[in-house]
């Protein structure tokens, strides 16, 4: 990645360079008045392409920034099996899928921009006495692509399902309109260290999932009983940052002073590259009533949203290793994240120091879904019946069409037996038809 100095510096450089340039030949004795005769056409045609990349550029944000708003947005509530449990190398194997599911070719990302999908944990407190509340699993994407990314999570979870239309018979997925939720405060994290450094426990061999980081912070969300969103939103980095993360690693791992030696490197090595992906993490809560003095309601201030918000983060900011998560400064952005919060939009321009970028491990680490054993307590909906394909050993039937003699014959045969019933196709296996 390029850091947000970059091209500042590069400017710079240039100036730097054509002063160096003037003052040599200046020294040398060299007329300026005819260089500058001869160099005026280049310059002037230079001068004039590098004029057209703004216009150029500002056209193809125009066009983003139209196609990004009119782009449609379905929500699919996911429905977890009983019995799926994936290692984290099948879940990072399915991340990637899914990521290469979304990936978008450079002309495409030119013209309409990165499509981008997300997955939402809900949770929805209780509304008497007695109850637990209920929490949903969401996945927002392009109608068009629901299909693709359902099967690139089937990769590591067989029985996943979306919840189905009881008014379709075709068994259509149910579409679900944004909740009438408006956040009170949105949080944000990054990583703190830079991009190539994987995150704690994303590098290691036999990374335990006794509890994933998904199914601990439907926990907390549930814990803390007030109506909160969670989203992971994915938007997939361009195809030549993939094979970039091993070797930025590995001049990391050259310096003397440098936070990847503190683990082991070889396993941090295995948990870069792939395809690589921006990685949206993000909290919110509604703002609630609290009882101030003299019997007065307040609302709850800036603090203590924030604490709130973080609270539901925890288990996603407790990874600690090489690199970490850590929240972002959001005071001055509230207002821009909670109008942009019912759309699931990622931002324009991701950080262009790579803070938000992952590679498919540690997706994996911060995305498996709670379908382990010990989190069936959960109030998610769950299907009781698993997904069984049709073994193939079990003969397959098609249609034979039986020789019958031509029609008067039929009916000479007909009339002989009036029991005798001739019909035009019957339904036989393949081992019958054989014989």
């Amino acid at each position: 990645m390029v850091g947000a100095r970059g091209p500042l510096l590069l400017l710079a450089g240039l100036v730097v360079l054509a002063l160096l340039a003037v003052f040599g030949l200046k020294a040398t004795g060299e007329d300026l008045g005819e260089l500058w005769r001869e160099l005026t056409l280049p310059l002037i045609v230079l001068a004039a392409c590098l004029a057209l990349l703004p216009m150029l550029a500002l056209a193809s944000a125009a066009a983003r920034l139209r196609c990004r708003r009119r782009r449609p947005l379905a929500r699919y509530q996911l429905v977890l099996s009983q019995a799926d449990e994936a290692p984290l190398e099948e879940v990072a194997a399915a991340c990637e899928q899914l990521v290469q599911t979304v990936r978008a070719s450079l002309t495409e990302r030119l013209s309409a921009g990165q499509p981008w999908l997300a997955l939402e944990s809900w949770f929805l407190p209780p509304q008497r006495a007695g109850e637990t509340g209920a929490a949903a699993l969401m996945l927002v994407c392009h109608p068009a692509t629901r299909d693709r990314a359902l099967a690139a999570l089937r990769h590591a979870y067989p029985d996943l399902t979306l919840r189905p239309d009881p008014r379709a018979a075709d068994g259509r997925p149910l579409g679900f309109v944004q909740p009438t939720f408006t956040p009170g405060h949105v949080l944000r994290v990054r990583k703190s260290r830079p991009w190539a450094l994987p995150l704690g426990g994303a590098g290691e061999r036999d990374a335990s999932n006794a509890r994933s980081t998904m199914a601990a912070i439907i926990r907390q969300q549930q814990q803390a009983g007030r109506l909160s969103c969670v989203r992971w939103c994915v938007m997939p980095a361009a195809d030549q940052l993939d094979s970039r993360a091993a070797a930025k690693l590995e001049r990391f791992v050259g310096s003397p002073h440098n936070a990847a030696r503190a683990g082991d490197v070889q396993q941090a090595l295995e948990s870069a590259g792939g395809a690589m992906s921006f990685l949206e993490l993000q909290a919110a809560v509604e703002r609630l009533l609290r009882p101030g003095r003299r019997g007065r309601q307040r609302p709850e201030s800036f603090a203590e949203l924030q604490s709130a918000c973080r609270l539901l983060l925890a288990p996603a900011l407790s990874h600690r290793g090489a690199n970490h998560l850590t929240e972002r400064l959001m005071v001055a952005r509230q207002r821009l994240y909670r109008r942009r919060w019912a759309r699931a939009e990622p931002p324009l321009l991701p950080d262009p120091s790579g803070a938000t970028l992952v590679s498919p491990r540690e997706l994996a680490l911060l995305m498996e879904l709670p379908s382990l054993g010990s989190e069936h307590a959960l109030p998610l909906q769950r299907n009781t019946v698993p997904h069984l394909p049709i073994p193939p050993e079990v003969p397959r039937a098609r249609m034979v069409e039986l020789p019958f003699p031509p029609e008067p014959e039929r009916e000479r045969a007909t009339r002989g037996d009036p029991r005798a019933e001739i019909v035009d196709a019957e339904l036989v296996f393949e081992e019958d038809a054989a014989r």
